[in-house]
């Protein structure tokens, strides 16, 4: 009998998903809108084409040669090539271009003379993704220019093959490899974290708005006198709890076989690992919202509360800023939140093929925050319970 009794309080929850325009905005059109908006403007992945100049004071065959390597470097399209640094200035301050590089005067003179050269790389900071495609391929440019004098200067002085020539002028190459993230996309280190993000503030906007656990919720007056609505409170709870579960493990399922496939994430993930994530993590968010739900009588106010702490909680959410940097009682305030472990585990699983002992310390924080929050949860709900309704209730 608890069985059957518990997949019909969930049966009933999730048809009011479908019937509540609040929760349909929140529980089905957010999931799934989001999903699609938020990774539209990172189509690209990569800054690309950033509007530059170049300062040319040298008018050299060298310079021109270091003109025509920027020009035809990914990151970057140069508008401009200027005559002297106030014209280069002047179109930075109109952001006509967003960063210029200065080739010095003697430039190819002081490379035969095999004397330093020093080449300065001026950046809009304001922007730092683009100061930083910006600085890194005027660098690449400059030290490939750079290069190449090097070893035709000693091929030519020893009298060498250009590759021996190459190995002496750089015996210890380095190659750096990006492991997760190859193409140095901002759309996959940031996406995938705010998905996760959007779970848990829908769900526990969602769960606040229908009342969570609350008896005879009266927003639902037609219903407020029906057997499942004045069912006993654990299965009040627990199948309520089990409605939101399985809802949002389809979105789970759904990020991860469409909206990984479309916008061509790094996905590595394995059936058992996502699992018992999506277990721990469910649950510690669904239990989350339960205590919500039951602190404010009016279901708009977790609506408005959440939505403005949106932001806070993108910054608290340990991918935008290490924690290790957060000062302490941010970094407290973090541990309140599931996000805080489920982001972590979500992309050491998904992005970076961690099996379930990679991810344990998250997975057990948040299997802890579970039971906290339903204890918690249970107890509120008591008391509402026993707590006379008054009209502004829900």
């Amino acid at each position: 009998m608890i069985l059957p009794r518990l997949l019909k309080v969930a049966f009933t929850e999730w048809k009011l998903f479908f019937t509540d325009p609040a929760a349909v905005l929140l529980l089905v059109v957010a999931g799934l809108l989001y999903a699609f908006y938020y990774p539209t403007p990172y189509i690209y992945q990569t800054v690309s084409k950033v509007p530059v100049g170049i300062v040319d004071m040298d008018h050299s065959e060298k310079a021109r040669e270091l003109i025509q390597m920027s020009a035809a470097a990914q990151q970057i399209e140069v508008r401009a090539v200027y005559n002297d640094l106030l014209e280069a200035e002047n179109a930075m301050a109109k952001s006509d271009i967003f960063g210029y590089m200065v080739i010095p005067k003697d430039m190819e003179k002081n490379l035969q003379r095999k004397e330093q050269v020093s080449l300065n790389i001026f950046t809009h900071g304001a922007y730092v993704m683009l100061h930083g495609a910006i600085g890194t391929a005027f660098s690449t440019c400059a030290m490939t220019l750079g290069a190449t004098s090097k070893v035709k200067q000693i091929a030519l002085a020893k009298k060498v093959p250009s590759a021996q020539a190459m190995a002496m002028r750089d015996p210890f190459p380095i190659s750096i490899q990006t492991m997760f993230n190859s193409t140095g996309s901002y759309s996959n280190y940031i996406v995938p974290s705010v998905l996760i993000l959007i779970l848990q503030q829908s769900l526990v906007i969602g769960i606040g708005v229908l009342g969570g656990p609350r008896a005879h919720r009266r927003f639902r007056r037609k219903f407020r006198d029906s057997a499942v609505e004045n069912e006993s409170l654990p299965f009040r709870y627990f199948g309520r709890s089990l409605a939101y579960f399985m809802h949002y493990c389809c979105f789970i399922l759904f990020y991860h076989c469409v909206i990984y496939n479309i916008f061509n994430f790094p996905r590595r993930g394995e059936l058992l690992p996502m699992m018992v994530f999506a277990l721990v993590f469910l649950a510690s968010t669904i239990n989350f919202g339960m205590v919500i739900s039951q602190i404010f009588l009016r279901r708009e106010t977790s609506m408005q509360l959440f939505l403005y702490l949106s932001i806070p909680i993108l910054f608290l959410a340990n991918f935008s800023w290490p924690t290790y940097l957060m000062p302490r009682w941010m970094a407290a305030i973090s541990y309140i939140l599931p996000s805080t472990f489920a982001i972590p585990a979500w992309i050491s699983i998904e992005q970076m093929g961690g099996d379930i002992y990679d991810v344990a310390p998250k997975l057990y924080a948040l299997a802890i925050q579970a039971v906290i929050y339903a204890c918690l949860g249970l107890l509120l709900s008591r008391v509402r319970d026993k707590t006379h309704l008054y009209s502004g209730d829900m």
